[in-house]
């Protein structure tokens, strides 16, 4: 039986095997997430909001609904119950658990979760945020191949009393097509979901554990006219726009979070970091990958936060 886990800084206590997380070194403090098997509640009062396999409560207590993989319970930032349907299997348990729930989990306990992966430089954490498919984990494992350690993979947790980003756990979704460029191995991998093209790929060697002041945010999308790699600043209120489309599980998190609560995050976040639009040409062989992730590299070697004292050098 695995030991207790450590995920954003979290004790995690799961009887569901977790091994794209790390051992829980911090000591004997109380337990914070719970996961467990069982059946999940019905409550009796109606639902706050309701979209297409998700439901919320007015006390915040949410509920996700797969028909092919299972039933999802998350209440108060602290407590997740499992239900699987029939044959599930458990990489998908662990791929949504470490997904849309990590990102409703975050909001449970306050904190602003970003649709971004982020790496270590210099020091400081670099977001690289965008929709899913853009290429995030791509770039962010590219840059992992010039030796800057991974912070999170998709989900980034930003939490705005401290203005730090906590670290995850280390391990990146990637396609075969990216392993073969990064000449990265195939080997024992597990799937992100049967049958699916991405896979669970370590990053061990690689990972930033401790909490990290954020130094840059890159906006990721492509560009079908451009032949290389454009970065443009943001201007202020564009940045704050930019930065509300990447709040994870957005829809949900304005109904548990206080609006004002997000608003504060996103601007002290903005306040601290500058935000990039990274405008890069559509890639399909990855020839381009190398060079786009070397000035980046390059980029953020010379960025520096706009808030003076948020954080260490």
């Amino acid at each position: 039986m695995q030991g207790d886990l450590t995920l954003c800084g979290w004790r995690v206590r799961s009887a569901l095997a977790l091994p794209d997380l790390l051992p829980w070194l911090g000591g004997d403090s109380p337990v914070d997430i719970d996961i467990s098997f069982g059946a999940i509640p019905t409550p009796a009062e109606p639902p706050l909001y309701t979209l297409p396999h998700s439901t919320l409560w007015a006390d915040g207590r949410f509920l996700l609904h797969l028909e092919q993989v299972g039933k999802f319970w998350v209440e108060k930032g602290r407590r997740i119950v499992l239900e699987p349907a029939e044959h599930a299997d458990e990489s998908e348990l662990r791929t949504f658990l470490l997904g849309s729930v990590l990102g409703v989990l975050c909001h449970q306990r306050g904190l602003l979760p970003i649709h971004a992966s982020a790496v270590r430089i210099n020091g400081r954490a670099i977001l690289i945020a965008g929709n899913s498919g853009v290429g995030k984990s791509t770039l962010a494992a590219a840059l992992g191949a010039r030796g800057h350690a991974l912070v999170a993979d998709d989900i980034t947790a930003f939490d705005t009393p401290t203005a730090m980003l906590l670290p995850a756990f280390p391990m990146r979704k990637l396609s075969l097509d990216v392993l073969d460029r990064l000449a990265l191995p195939h080997q024992g991998l597990i799937a992100n979901r049967p049958g699916q093209p991405k896979f669970h790929v370590p990053a061990a060697d690689g990972f930033a554990p401790a909490p990290l002041p954020p130094s840059a945010i890159y906006i990721l999308h492509t560009d079908r006219l451009l032949k290389s790699c454009a970065i443009d600043r943001a201007a202020p209120a564009m940045a704050m726009a930019l930065l509300d489309r990447m709040i994870y599980r957005r829809a949900v998190g304005m109904k548990i979070q206080p609006p004002p609560a997000l608003f504060l995050g996103l601007s002290k976040l903005a306040r601290i970091a500058p935000v990039y639009r990274l405008r890069r040409a559509e890639d399909p062989s990855l020839h381009r990958l190398d060079a786009l992730a070397e000035q980046v590299e390059a980029h953020a070697a010379v960025t520096r936060p706009l808030l003076a004292g948020s954080g260490t050098e």
